[in-house]
């Protein structure tokens, strides 16, 4: 794709983003109503509804139990008692549509030697605050998804039995000796262990007949989705880029009805870890469905397909990629409808949630889908685990679904679910972050809700970008750096003047160069200034952390290094280097935060004093927080600095911790005049992020004050979630 044809698709995605709708009717609006953590920093992978939508119930593989969210209140989820699962780890849940009863799928333990039998566990959820245990049904090795229809009053589960033959890492194996099957299993409520299960296995001859399936012995049945009359199930065979299309009309009696290929994508994608985001390879992927959900548009079914990707690229010899990086539609017979295609790229990439580190992989990994009618559009949300997005499409016309939104997620969403069904008549969009262990929940509106002030949207209209880590602004501009996610190094300027309606635009880019060639550093801070950028690179060794001046056009001008005798004194601060940067109003000194300080294992950080005039180097240290759970594991550090005068230095201090595990984000003033060489700094606490926001991402790591309001973001590491937020006055 040329720039130009680059630069037109993205002016279409922005003028969506933009524009209101001019439906009458239909979904406008998009509210983030909260971003729930799971207790004890376990995880969330799979979430299901109640069918009034006012519980939620999510696997958590780690904890081995099902987490329950009373969600009345959408906005203050109340953490309910889960129900554990004894030895067996959940891999999927489901209710009955009447909602009384969930049904879970665990699996026991089995790996390619073991051939240890799953189970599907039943409870009795009728009363919400005291669910009961029913029984559980030996089912097929490795259920990996279940989903569940009533066929004449009846409960018929349909569980995908993977059977992955899980090799001693842990990882899945292909080719192996137990192929996997789908469970259809009758359930008596009233003696759970005599439910009636029949096994459809998958014969190597109709694999064989189906074109392009690659693994014939070893099917995988992957994902399971039932549509919406109940009579069919789609399965997807992920590593075999197949979907077979199940009859349970009759459950006592299960037929595979035909299984096709889910196809190739081809077009151009960026395929290079590099530091850069570039749209220009040409690429042709094998889909490899994860999810599969039926939609339903008009008097027509339709299947939509997560095409995550899983086999290796060199799986087949054939240079053919693994994973179509997209969403797609397909009918029932398998014809391709629709491919989101490198749109969806696009929009991820101009919002800062393109993850270039896999572009070498499988780019995005787009694993969860669901569909639902919400105010009489056909909503269909995929979710990108790499990405950490949902993707938000209208689909009226099959052919041509229109992008509504890309909203933010916790980290790795791999579970998604559409509420509907609620008696306020909210509707709800819930996304499982196994990466952090949380759940996003958003709700969707029929009006046009404006743009939120205090927490605008960063987006741009050309320039890609991400992994923001440091602010700092001349008074009506914001500058920002990214890390090492991208090379060469570079400066994005955010246009603010849109900021009280909700959106911030990344409108230039400047390239660090030195000596005239594009320059490559760990940027971790920024600090404008008249003359021109001071620029903080993080290194791996003291030697290598380097205070960079450079001109408004990015020409390097000098680097300034931490002295010999420095380190010698007071050791090498490894791994844990330079950070944000702050410098005085009259050019004169210049501060440096040192994440760790000299020694990661004292609790102190460091704050270091630059003379511009000497270029000599001081140091004061910083007294760090400590973790209440485990110091070790969310060690605290120094993330930005910021002056509000020159005798005030602002710092940003903020653990490791994510979700249920976070404690520290706060911002510390620090008072210079008491600032001695070789000193002990004292710090008063101005602003605590998480009690006020209810933040629960890691990296607070940029901060700077436009007129008179302190302003920070997230680094997101390349891909995600990138909240700026205003939090008012320092005082």
């Amino acid at each position: 794709m040329t720039s130009r044809s680059l630069r037109f698709l993205s002016y279409l995605l922005f003028f969506s983003l933009l524009v209101a709708f001019t439906a009458e009717a239909g979904v406008h609006s998009f509210v983030l109503e909260s971003h729930y953590a799971v207790p004890g920093g376990e995880v969330a992978e799979i979430v299901t509804a109640a069918p009034d939508g006012t519980f939620l119930y999510y696997t958590n593989a780690s904890g081995k139990k099902i987490g329950i969210v009373d969600i009345n209140d959408p906005a203050t989820p109340r953490t309910m008692p889960s129900l554990s699962t004894g030895d067996g780890e959940p891999t999927s849940a489901a209710l009955s549509k009447d909602g009384k009863f969930l049904l879970v799928a665990l699996r026991k333990g089995d790996d390619a030697n073991n051939a240890v039998p799953g189970s599907l566990v039943v409870y009795d959820i009728t009363n919400r605050s005291a669910p009961r245990r029913l029984g559980e049904k030996m089912i097929g090795v490795g259920p990996d998804s279940i989903a569940v229809a009533e066929n004449n009053g009846r409960i018929v589960a349909v569980v995908a039995i993977e059977d992955e033959e899980s090799d001693d890492k842990g990882d899945a194996t292909l080719g192996g000796k137990r192929p996997g099957r789908v469970d259809v299993v009758v359930v008596d409520p009233a003696n759970i262990s005599a439910s009636a299960i029949t096994s459809v296995e998958f014969p190597e001859a109709l694999l064989k007949a189906a074109e392009g399936v690659n693994f014939t012995s070893d099917p995988q049945p992957e994902f399971v989705a039932i549509s919406p009359d109940g009579r069919s199930a789609a399965i997807t065979l992920q590593e075999n880029n197949a979907v077979a299309i199940l009859d349970i009309g009759n459950p006592e009696k299960p037929a595979i009805q035909r299984i096709f290929r889910a196809g190739t994508v081809e077009r151009k994608a960026d395929l290079k870890k590099d530091g850069r985001i570039s749209f220009v390879e040409d690429f042709k992927g094998r889909r490899e469905p994860d999810a599969v959900a039926f939609i339903s548009v008009g008097d027509s079914i339709y299947l939509a397909l997560a095409n995550e990707g899983d086999t290796d690229l060199e799986t087949f010899g054939d240079n053919v990629w693994s994973g179509g990086r997209s969403v797609s539609i397909h009918t029932l017979d398998g014809d391709v409808v629709w491919d989101s295609g490198l749109a969806l790229d696009t929009e991820a990439a101009l919002l800062g949630h393109y993850p270039d580190v896999r572009s070498g992989k499988r780019g995005t990994e787009i694993e969860g889908v669901a569909f639902a009618e919400m105010f009489g559009d056909g909503i269909l949300v995929a979710a990108s685990e790499r990405g950490s997005f949902l993707a938000v499409y209208r689909v009226n016309d099959v052919t041509n679904p229109e992008l509504l939104k890309i909203l933010p997620t916790g980290i790795a969403p791999e579970g998604v679910t559409l509420v509907s069904g609620r008696a306020d008549g909210k509707r709800l969009i819930v996304a499982a972050n196994e990466g952090d262990g949380t759940l996003s929940i958003y709700s969707a509106s029929d009006s046009e809700i404006p743009g939120d002030s205090t927490n605008p949207v960063i987006f741009s209209k050309e320039i890609p970008w991400s992994a923001l880590s440091g602010f700092s602004t001349d008074g009506t501009f914001i500058y920002t750096v990214p890390d090492n996610a991208w090379n060469p190094s570079r400066i994005w300027r955010l246009d603010m003047n849109n900021a009280e309606k909700g959106l911030v635009e990344v409108d230039r880019e400047i390239i660090v160069a030195k000596d005239g060639k594009p320059a490559a550093y760990d940027l971790e801070g920024i600090c404008w200034t008249k003359d021109g950028f001071w620029l903080a690179s993080e290194g791996k060794t003291g030697a290598e952390n380097l205070l960079v001046f450079a001109g408004h056009d990015g020409a390097v001008r000098k680097e300034y290094a931490l002295p010999e005798e420095m380190l010698k004194k007071h050791g090498d601060p490894k791994n844990y280097g330079f950070e944000g940067v702050a410098v005085t109003f009259d050019g004169a000194f210049v501060y440096v935060a040192l994440q760790r300080g000299f020694d990661a294992a004292r609790t102190d950080a460091a704050i270091l004093r630059f003379s511009t005039a000497s270029e000599k180097w001081e140091t004061a240290s910083y007294p760090l927080e400590q973790h209440s759970k485990d110091a070790k594991k969310f060690w605290m550090g120094l993330s930005d600095l910021e002056l509000v005068d020159d005798a005030t230095l602002l710092v940003v201090e903020r653990d490791k911790g994510m979700g249920d595990s976070s404690e520290v984000k706060r911002i510390y003033s620090v008072d210079l005049r008491k600032y001695v060489h070789e000193g002990r700094l004292e710090k008063e606490l101005v602003h605590d992020i998480l009690a006020s926001t209810g933040l629960l991402l890691e990296k607070v790591e940029s901060l700077c004050i436009l007129n008179d309001d302190m302003w920070i973001t997230i680094d997101n590491d390349g891909a995600g979630w990138s909240p700026m937020l205003n939090l008012g006055k320092t005082k």
